[in-house]
This record gives C-alpha cells, sequence and structure tokens, in this order.
C-alpha cells in the first residue's frame, strides 16, 4: 500500500510483495551461478571450433546474464523489505529495479532465442556433452522464468490502472487553492470522464468473471448495478490484496486483545466473549427446559431439513456417504416426465437428480412435494413447496447460493424499497433479494402454487395448515422479505431464516419482521454480518489497523501463516502493552475512522450506503468450552448453546479461521442438533449471567425500595 505504479499506471501489487518473487528467482539463479561456474571453470574445447566457440559464448553470455539478474533480484528484495506497509518511502528506488530487471530479461530473452538457434544446428554433432545439457537446462528453466514473470504481470493486471492513475492526478489537481473557475470546470468535466472509465472497467471486469452466463436485459442492467458499487467501494481504497490479508491479520489480534481487554477490565458488566458475544447480566440464553421454547426451537431445528434439501444433489453428495452416493444414484430415472410422485418439477435435469436428492435429503415425518423449481437466473432462485402434515403447514423453501447467477442476485446489494402496497417510505431491502422474491411471488400468485398446495388433501384438511417460509444464506433473505410481502394474505405465516446476510433490511422492516420472522446465525458466520454499510465498517477497521501496523507486511503475513511462529506483531504487542489507555485510544480511532471513513492518502471521504441489518429475531448459536468434561460431551469438543441476539450486534465482522465453515448449511445443522443435546449440560457461562441478572434485578428493588424510604 499504495498500489505500485509503473509504466503510467497502477498495479495491484504493492512494492513490498515482491520479497517472495525476488527470493525464489534470486535462489534459482544463485543455484545457476554456482553450477555454470563450475562447467566453465572445467570447460575444455574441443576440435570443433564454431560449434565449441558458440557455445563457450553462449554460457558466458547466460553467466552474465544471471549475474545481473540475481544482482538486481536480491536488491529487489533487500528495497521490498523496508519500511511498514503505509510507509513507502523507503521503497521508492523499486521502480528504478523493476525497470532494470526488465531490461535484463529483454536482453535474456534475445540470448535464450539464440542458444534455442544452437541447440537446433549442433546439439547432436557437438561432442560437449556436460555443457550443452546445461545449455538446455538454461534454455528450459530461462523460459520457465520469463513465462513466470509474465504470469505474475497477467495476474496484477489491474484493467482500472491507468484510469485510477489519471483519477489520482485529476484529484490533487483540484485540490489545489487558487484555481481558475473556468480551469476548474474543465477538470470537473475531466474527473467525471476519468469515473466513467473507471466505472466501465469494473463493468468490464464483472462480463469477463460472468462470462459463461447468457447475455439479457437484465444481466447487463446487474453488471452496471455491481459495476457502480465496487467503483464507489475501491475508488479512494488504495489497498492490493495482500494489504487486505495483511490487515485481516492485524484485525483479527486487535479484536482479541479488545474483548480480551473488556472481560479483564469487567467493561460494560462483560463477563466472557462466546463466538464474539459478549455475556453480561442481559444476555438472555434459550431456556430449553422451559417446554414452549423447547418447542420452537424443536420447530427451527426441523424446518432446516428443508432449507438444507433445497440445495439438492451437490449437498446430498456433500454431506452423505459413499452407500449414500450408490443408493441415490440407484434411485434416479433417467429422461422421465416432469412429474415425478404427484409433484411437478420444473428444469431439473433429465434424471431427476436434485428432486430425487430431496426426497433423501426431507425424511423428516409424512410430507409430500407439490411443486419444485430448478430454473435459476439473476434475481430468479430456485424454490420447491412441500406439506407437513406432522406439523400442519405449507412449507415454501427458498436456495442458497450455488450458482454464478445467485453471487450476482447476492452482489446487487444497494437497498431498495419493498415493493409492498401501500408502500412505505423507510422500508428498504436488498435490492438482488426483493427482485427474487418479487419473482417467487409473482410465480406462486400467477400458477396458483399455494392454492394447490393447500388443497392438495381436503380428507386431511390441508386448507387449513399454515404457511411457513425457509430458506439459507441467499434463500433466507429471500425468504424474509417474501414474508413481508405474503403477510397481508397470509397473517398466521411463519419464517425462519438461516444464516441470512446482513445486508438485508432497513431497521423499520427489521422491527416488523420480528413478529414472525426467525432468524438463526452460527458462530462468526461471516454473511449475517456482511452488507454495504457494514463492508464500510470492515474498509474503516482495515484501514485503521493498517495505520498501527510498524512491521514489514511480509513479515506479519509470514508469521500469521506458519505454526511455529508464535511472534505476535509488534503494533498488536504494543496495543497489548499500552492497557486501558492505549486500549481506550484505539477504540476512539477506530470510531472516528468508521463514522469519516477518511482515506490515509487521499484525504476523501469514502462513499457511505444505508445501514441495513439481518431480519427478525435472532437466535445465535454460540461456542463455550467448558473447563470440566462432562460424558456427553467429548474431550476438547464445545457445548453449543442459544442466545437471543440484537439485529446490531451484527454490525461487525469477526475475523476468524471458521467464519466461512460458520455458513456451511450442514454446520448450522449440526449445530442445531447440538445445542439439544448439550441442553442438560451445566454451563459456567450460563450461570453467571443468571447470577448477574439476580444481582442487577435484586439492586434495582433496592434502588427502587431507597427511593421510597
Amino acid at each position: 500500500m499504495p498500489g505500485l505504479v509503473v509504466f503510467g499506471r497502477r498495479w495491484a501489487v504493492g512494492s513490498d510483495d515482491l520479497v517472495v518473487p525476488g527470493a525464489i528467482l534470486f535462489t534459482l539463479h544463485f543455484l545457476w551461478c554456482i553450477a555454470l561456474g563450475v562447467i566453465l571453470g572445467l570447460y575444455t574445447p574441443r576440435n570443433d571450433p564454431p560449434c565449441s566457440d558458440l557455445l563457450l559464448n553462449l554460457l558466458i553470455g547466460h553467466m552474465t546474464l544471471i549475474v545481473c539478474s540475481a544482482l538486481t533480484e536480491f536488491a529487489m528484495c533487500a528495497v521490498s523489505m523496508r519500511g511498514s506497509i503505509l510507509d513507502a518511502g523507503p521503497r521508492s528506488p523499486i521502480q528504478k529495479l523493476i525497470y532494470a530487471r526488465l531490461v535484463v530479461l529483454v536482453v535474456d530473452i534475445v540470448w535464450l532465442s539464440l542458444s534455442i538457434a544452437w541447440l537446433s544446428h549442433f546439439y547432436v554433432e557437438c561432442d560437449t556433452p556436460v555443457a550443452k545439457e546445461a545449455l538446455l537446462g538454461l534454455v528450459v528453466s530461462g523460459w520457465c522464468v520469463v513465462g513466470s514473470v509474465f504470469g505474475t504481470c497477467w495476474c496484477t493486471w489491474d484493467a482500472a490502472g491507468r484510469s485510477w492513475v489519471k483519477l489520482k492526478r485529476y484529484q490533487r489537481a483540484e485540490s489545489r487553492l487558487n484555481q481558475r473557475r473556468s480551469g476548474s470546470r474543465n477538470r470537473n468535466w475531466r474527473q467525471r470522464k476519468v469515473l466513467r472509465a473507471y466505472q466501465d472497467s469494473w463493468d468490464h471486469r464483472c462480463r469477463i468473471l460472468f462470462c459463461c452466463m447468457r447475455p439479457s436485459d437484465r444481466n447487463r442492467s446487474s453488471f452496471t448495478d455491481i459495476a457502480r458499487l465496487l467503483s464507489d467501494f475501491f475508488r479512494e481504497l488504495d489497498v492490493v490484496p495482500s494489504d487486505v490479508v495483511a490487515g485481516l491479520v492485524l484485525l483479527r489480534q486487535f479484536q482479541k486483545i479488545e474483548q480480551q481487554a473488556i472481560v479483564k477490565q469487567r467493561k460494560n458488566d462483560v463477563y466472557e466473549f462466546l463466538s464474539g458475544v459478549p455475556v453480561t447480566s442481559k444476555t438472555q440464553f434459550l431456556a430449553l427446559n422451559d417446554p414452549a421454547e423447547l418447542d420452537m426451537f424443536q420447530k427451527v431445528v426441523h424446518y432446516m431439513h428443508y432449507a438444507l434439501g433445497a440445495y439438492g444433489w451437490p449437498m446430498f453428495l456433500m454431506t452423505s456417504s459413499a452407500a449414500s452416493g450408490c443408493r441415490l444414484c440407484a434411485s434416479l430415472r433417467c429422461c422421465c416426465s416432469g412429474r415425478s410422485g404427484g409433484a411437478t418439477v420444473v428444469h431439473d435435469n433429465c434424471c431427476q437428480c436434485n428432486y430425487t436428492a430431496l426426497r433423501q435429503l426431507l425424511q423428516v415425518g409424512d410430507v409430500d412435494i407439490t411443486y419444485a423449481t430448478y430454473h435459476v437466473d439473476v434475481a430468479e432462485t430456485p424454490f420447491f413447496i412441500a406439506v407437513d402434515h406432522e406439523k400442519k403447514t405449507v412449507v415454501v423453501s427458498i436456495r442458497g447460493t450455488l450458482s454464478m447467477k445467485d453471487v450476482l442476485t447476492d452482489l446487487n446489494a444497494e437497498g431498495e424499497q419493498l415493493p409492498i402496497t401501500p408502500p412505505i417510505e423507510d422500508w428498504f431491502g436488498h435490492k438482488g433479494m426483493v427482485q427474487a422474491a418479487e419473482y417467487i411471488l409473482k410465480k406462486l400468485q400467477r400458477d396458483e402454487l399455494l392454492e394447490q398446495a393447500f388443497n392438495s388433501d381436503p380428507e386431511r384438511f390441508t386448507n387449513g395448515y399454515q404457511l411457513v417460509l425457509v430458506g439459507h444464506s441467499l434463500g433466507a433473505g429471500t425468504a424474509a422479505i417474501l414474508a413481508i410481502l405474503l403477510r397481508p394474505q397470509y397473517p398466521d405465516l411463519q419464517c425462519y431464516s438461516y444464516s441470512p446476510p446482513g445486508g438485508l433490511l432497513s431497521m423499520p422492516a427489521v422491527q416488523y419482521s420480528k413478529a414472525f420472522t426467525t432468524s438463526v446465525v452460527l458462530g462468526k458466520d461471516v454473511v449475517p454480518r456482511i452488507g454495504l454499510h457494514q463492508l464500510e465498517a470492515l474498509r474503516a477497521d482495515l484501514i485503521n489497523a493498517i495505520q498501527r501496523s510498524v512491521d514489514p507486511k511480509w513479515k506479519t503475513i509470514v508469521c500469521s501463516a506458519v505454526c511455529c511462529c508464535n511472534r505476535q506483531p509488534r503494533s498488536a504487542v504494543a496495543l497489548s502493552a499500552s492497557g486501558a489507555t492505549g486500549l481506550a485510544k484505539y477504540q476512539q480511532a477506530k470510531d472516528v475512522a468508521r463514522s469519516g471513513v477518511i482515506h490515509p492518502e487521499s484525504g476523501g471521504t469514502l462513499t457511505l450506503h444505508r445501514p441495513l441489518l439481518p431480519p427478525g429475531r435472532i437466535l445465535h448459536l454460540v461456542r463455550h468450552h467448558p473447563g470440566h468434561t462432562h460424558k456427553m460431551v467429548k474431550k476438547r469438543e464445545p457445548v453449543y448453546q442459544a442466545v437471543w441476539a440484537e439485529n446490531t450486534d451484527f454490525d461487525e465482522v469477526l475475523i476468524s479461521p471458521g467464519m466461512i465453515q460458520d455458513h456451511m448449511p450442514d454446520k448450522v445443522l449440526e449445530a442445531l442438533n447440538k445445542v439439544i443435546s448439550h441442553k442438560d449440560i451445566p454451563t459456567h457461562c450460563a450461570e453467571i449471567s443468571n447470577n448477574l441478572a439476580l444481582e442487577e434485578s435484586e439492586k434495582a428493588e433496592n434502588n427502587v425500595i431507597d427511593t421510597r424510604l
């Protein structure tokens, strides 16, 4: 940080990212230098002067180029290791070294071409076996190095690099004082042109990434919206991918230190952190010894099977054994019609793999599937409808992200007003999921799919069943929005939203959804903590962490990746040793960075978006490692508990190795089952929380008595 500017354009690599590639190339050339020195020292000319003389000259030339390459690569490593992430001044000579290395590379390519010409003419007839084999090895190795250099250039190519440099140039010019008004207007016109070019470059990236999708007006509109979001997000953020990695490493250390200090100081009455959640006197653990709450939680576990089944055969193969996979193959039927066992199946493959896997996954009692569609497009999500006779419900289960088109729906994350009648101004939702909910709603109404499900079995009085909407991830967000749209027609409906996205609903819509929506979040799952507003907070936290870094980037990343390296970054050690005063300053700096979101290099204010939150009442499944063993728990296995959480508790991304794994639907189902199996295990944190709550209530009663006296 900042990105390296070479040949008048910015590259997706920093001046401190050349340590590892430079060290690898230096090692290779150093070994070749030793081997070639030995070969030249032992070289004996033969009787064929043209052959031997040319070979000797070629080897000497290669020796010279290898020495030059090794020297420039060693210098690049030494310079790239200087300074910290933001302190790029000591690394300023890196550009000249890159130009020098490229000159050597061009000469090397010419010399390799001459070596190939010699090998094609004299390799067979020349009687110098060791020398000619060395030349062949040099040619192969040299072209591998050339290929690796061009591959690195391709990987670090920033399509918006030239536009980015122009944008920075105009921003610096605009900040100068005493500008003439005509010149300012001209610069503003040019800046808008550059901004448009920068956005077009992101649009081009999206089209390349989703090149397998057929072109359509909907896709092009989505590309444009996403490109605008990404260009606004990254326009002022001069970071490269390795900066983000180092920032995440530092931020994880800072979060750990911050939590440890809060617990140690008993700040805000915090006793412990469970999966990033502070345990206080106000923490409400789910009381599974209460029959009502146990029944509610068993419904949560029950309907998770529906959310899991919507993923079809990929999820079945991932969660089942090889024997189960064989049974699935035995149940397939080739070239079957659109109806199967009374269910209408749309856009499944010819063997109906998804529907067959759904039947295998949905072993939760007496269930009839009436409709299943696996059609997928941008903002058009697969779903199925089932009648659960055991729970007396009609279930609509919506699939989560499983294709690139689903990813495009996820990325279209701007806030859009919910399409309700009459419209309410401050009710907003995730744009892509609002469109997906509208698509499902229109399909339900046009084909009368819910009416068919409710009237599927009059003898069992299915017309009196309750409507339930479920989904995981993208399906969870779509189900929550669809529940809001359907509630005027079905006032008693319920929605179970598993691992919903964080940037889903505005606060007024969230408050409305709490009456009928229950969300489930596992551990440090990153998705319920990600929305445009949350990503802006993460961006500010990353910039704040990078600003505090005093170690070179390579040292920060290597110490986090190598298991035998227990050394913390010096910035984390300094924060840990600074005590309460240092922690207070860090928290103040973090709050200032989040409120202003000022970039440290440009000084410009970054884009801000409307806060959107996960829906409904939230059950947070947290892990606790008890200090004592229990016969129901294996050694070192965590105990899972359910805690009622606030929607605003998920406004910060918690960096953890398990933040992606906690989002997987099979892990969510496993954790839900463990909460029930661990309900009889006494936990110290729950006891402390209850005791703290009793103390608070006693203090409140004493205060009331004192006031009366």
